[in-house]
């Protein structure tokens, strides 16, 4: 997972915290999968952010988790 918290650090510059919430295998996921939550949290320390650049960070550790390969339930 070491991986995929470095693609998501270097997806946003805005970002203050990513923290591994859980890991979970089993029903209904195939046995060579597993499912793992993040608690991402983003901020400026100069201006409140707007929806659209709220937006544009999603989509950014959208991307890099998908580029990654890893598929993404959001």
């Amino acid at each position: 997972m070491g991986d995929l918290d470095a693609r998501l650090r270097a997806a946003g510059e805005l970002l203050r915290a990513i923290e591994f919430v859980g890991q979970y295998s089993g029903p209904p996921l195939p046995e060579d999968q597993k499912s793992v939550t993040f608690r991402i949290t983003v901020g400026s320390a100069d201006q409140t952010l707007s929806a659209d650049e709220i937006t544009a960070i999603r989509n950014r550790l959208i991307e890099a988790v998908r580029e990654a390969g890893y598929q993404l339930r959001v």
